[in-house]
């Protein structure tokens, strides 16, 4: 058994050059003209007035796909044997290199086994060692009845890539392939870039109707078809951005000046090698370029600051650079001036300080601006950090913006403002958000810690001396997050908790009994339990029964649907927010970000129809402050308050 818990290898999939060619595809460099080569490079040390992104373009911006055929192990006797086919052939080699009998294994009769299709995506600016989820589902035809209380068994990810997308992409390179062996299947299968492996999350959240707070528990077939295992999948390869130069050439010096100048403005920001930025100038030249640790929540926003950084570095005394800090005064121009005087890096952090002072009452841009620039430069001290959660609680337009600013450093002021605003009165939003901000900072954080229950989800009971809130998600990992220190459950009810539970409370108890028919014995067996009738007490007497998220789930809704609860239940308060260049936009018209606030309301919670996420959007690059204003308010484009620059950037190479 020691033996069969190696790795998962799926070696034998590799296609010899086909999977080059594969991972190849979409960052091909291009091939240089030689008359090209031979021309001067432009000193660009005389451009004074040149930034990074007036020289380079974005590209290896896409998601990347990954996908396995593997194995699940440890189901209940649900589990069955593969049809022959080929998903069945590829595991099956895999198995015997690892001197296992296939049939012993895919023909358990104890049904404890499955072969499942494992999917996963790595993002633009991924690093090596970070984790994503992982999908499992089921391949058509099988015959596996649930993959609940399954574990994923380590497996490998794999890129591939259709054989004539691949022909063409060498082509437009400029690579005959007339001498390049393509293979003849059209799937090209590429490299290892992914380790899956992990404990089976099965059962989901279904919002019904216009209600979002009216939900139910996916528990029907195809919910058991299909599973997660959150943070399951760890990447394997590091995915930088490529800043390609504009100009014909090699062009090494503006590379390489490129470099240098990102390497110093982003130095010093968390990254052990301070080093963000390298010059490539073999084939097309261009910077790749790793984001920092201080934006990894909030890719899209490094790349814009990135891209306005001078290649030369204006003195104290330049005009535009004394423009641009009297800009960041007015409120109307202060979000592009604040992210200017960041792109200088510490040079810019006096004058950042100094809008961090503004004194006006009835606008927050100023101090907005100031604030989130000194959190990302690594400058966050006490009146930053204030600054920004006062913005989080008061202005909806900015709560996005402020909590991952607040939530991208590891500093004892940001943090501690997080863990206050959980407390807030009122508004779910905010606190579901500062909650949601604090376990991407420091999922170990003292005031987020939550307990497994189960291998299903997760339970958090967080800021034990606030107003008690109980709060679902649809759209992330399978979590229940309870605030304040007591959740009474009220009033007589009796329901069914899936096919197997029943909970019941007389009225006037202060118990709740939850009983499970099981079979022992070939016999059915009734065993049952009494717990406090307060909801963290019962949500764990379920969970030690063997009950699940979808049971928790049904749990929760029948008995906020008898008013059994004191207090409010909400389902997916996610704040929604708009695009920087948005906030820009509105705030040159409006300088109390009114109006902001009002479109931002509207649309919290709001998820595309698309994938049931909220994204990310509004490109990089930011409109002059001379630029005309469109008569209407510019649409709501909710930011998801998480790390996801795959949807940030699909349109940067355009």
């Amino acid at each position: 058994m020691v033996r069969f818990r190696r790795r998962l290898m799926l070696a034998g999939l590799i296609a010899g050059v086909g999977g080059t060619l594969a991972l190849s595809v979409g960052c091909l460099p291009r091939q240089s003209d030689p008359d090209t080569r031979a021309q001067a490079e432009p000193d660009p040390e005389k451009e004074l007035t040149a930034t990074v992104g007036t020289k380079t373009v974005v590209g290896n911006t896409e998601p990347v796909p990954v996908s396995a055929v593997g194995l699940v192990l440890g189901l209940k006797g649900t589990g069955s044997s593969p049809p022959p086919d080929g998903y069945r052939e590829q595991l099956e080699k895999v198995l015997k290199r690892l001197q296992r009998s296939p049939k012993d294994v895919l023909d358990d009769p104890n049904r404890s086994t499955s072969l499942v299709l494992v999917s996963g995506v790595i993002p633009a600016g991924a690093r090596a060692g970070e984790k994503f989820d992982v999908n499992v589902v089921l391949p058509p035809g099988s015959k596996t009845t649930s993959l609940s209380h399954g574990e994923l068994f380590d497996c490998d990810l794999f890129n591939v890539e259709m054989a004539g997308q691949a022909r063409q992409a060498l082509q437009a390179s400029g690579i005959p392939t007339g001498k390049v062996p393509v293979a003849s299947s059209p799937v090209l299968v590429g490299s290892r870039l992914a380790v899956g492996k992990g404990p089976l999350v099965v059962g989901t959240l279904v919002p019904t109707g216009e209600d979002k707070e009216t939900v139910r528990p996916a528990t029907d077939n195809p919910a058991g078809r299909v599973a997660k295992v959150w943070g399951g999948m760890t990447n394997q390869l590091d995915r930088p951005y490529h800043f390609l130069l504009n100009g014909e050439g090699p062009q090494p010096r503006l590379a390489q000046m490129i470099a240098s100048r990102m390497n110093t403005v982003f130095h010093g920001n968390g990254d052990k090698t301070g080093k963000v930025a390298e010059a490539i100038v073999n084939g097309r030249p261009m910077v790749s370029v790793y984001v920092p640790p201080s934006y990894r929540l909030n890719h899209q926003r490094f790349i814009q600051v990135a891209r306005l950084v001078p290649l030369v570095v204006p003195p104290a005394t330049d005009p535009g650079r004394k423009a641009t800090e009297r800009e960041l005064l007015a409120p109307e121009t202060a979000v592009l001036a604040a992210m200017k005087l960041e792109a200088l890096g510490t040079d810019g952090v006096a004058s950042l300080r100094v809008g961090l002072e503004d004194k006006d009452p009835h606008s927050p841009w100023v101090r907005f601006a100031a604030a989130q620039s000194l959190c990302y430069l690594g400058k966050a001290d006490p009146t930053a950090a204030a600054v920004l959660a006062e913005c989080a609680e008061k202005h909806p337009a900015l709560r996005t913006h402020a909590l991952l600013a607040l939530a991208s450093q590891d500093d004892a002021h940001c943090l501690d403002q997080l863990a206050e605003l959980m407390k807030r009165k009122g508004d779910p939003s905010l606190r579901y958000g500062a909650f949601h901000a604090l376990r991407l900072a420091n999922e170990k954080h003292e005031h987020v810690r939550g307990r497994e229950m189960g291998r299903s989800y997760w339970l958090h009971q967080v800021a034990a001396d606030s107003e008690p809130l109980v709060h679902l998600t649809t759209d992330r990992r399978n979590e229940i997050v309870l605030f304040g220190s007591v959740w009474p459950v009220s009033g007589g009810f009796a329901f069914p908790l899936g096919t197997e539970f029943t909970v019941t409370r007389k009225e006037g108890e202060e118990s709740v009994v939850i009983s499970r028919l099981t079979t022992k014995d070939g016999e059915p067996t009734a065993v049952s339990g009494k717990y406090r009738a307060d909801l963290a007490v019962v949500l764990k007497g379920l969970a030690e029964m063997g009950g699940g998220y979808s049971e928790a789930i049904e749990l929760i809704r029948r008995v906020n649907a008898a008013d059994g609860f004191a207090c409010k239940v909400t389902v997916d308060a996610n704040p929604a927010g708009l695009s920087v260049q948005q906030l820009a936009q509105l705030a040159r018209r409006d300088p109390t970000a009114a109006e902001a606030d009002k479109v931002v309301t509207a649309a919290t919670g709001q998820r595309s129809a698309a994938d049931g996420e909220v994204v990310q959007a509004g490109g990089y690059d930011m409109a002059a402050p001379g630029d005309s204003l469109k008569k209407t308010p510019a649409p709501v484009v909710p930011l998801r308050l998480n790390r996801d620059p795959g949807g940030v950037l699909d349109n940067w190479k355009k």
